[in-house]
């Protein structure tokens, strides 16, 4: 049976979006509730990876993301030409 430094050692070793997965696993298997302040954004950790992984995608070049006139088109449903 593995030790628990040597999982602690291949943990360390999984991209961020896998440790948050993992994260969830864990927080499943022991039943552990998150605790957020009151006026704190609450976003489940399915949301926290996959932000990262778009975020770690654009710092790859991957996603060039979108220019300011399309956000603001897209958050307000108006043209800004």
């Amino acid at each position: 049976m593995p030790t628990y430094e040597d999982i602690l050692t291949q943990v360390k070793s999984l991209t961020l979006t896998d440790k948050f997965r993992l994260l969830e696993e864990l927080k499943t298997i022991v039943n552990v509730s998150e605790e957020v302040e009151e006026d704190a954004e609450v976003m489940t950790t399915e949301e926290i990876a996959e932000s990262e992984a778009a975020w770690e995608d654009y710092l790859a070049g991957r996603d060039h993301g979108i220019s300011s006139k399309e956000l603001k088109q897209r958050l307000l449903g108006e043209n800004f030409d």
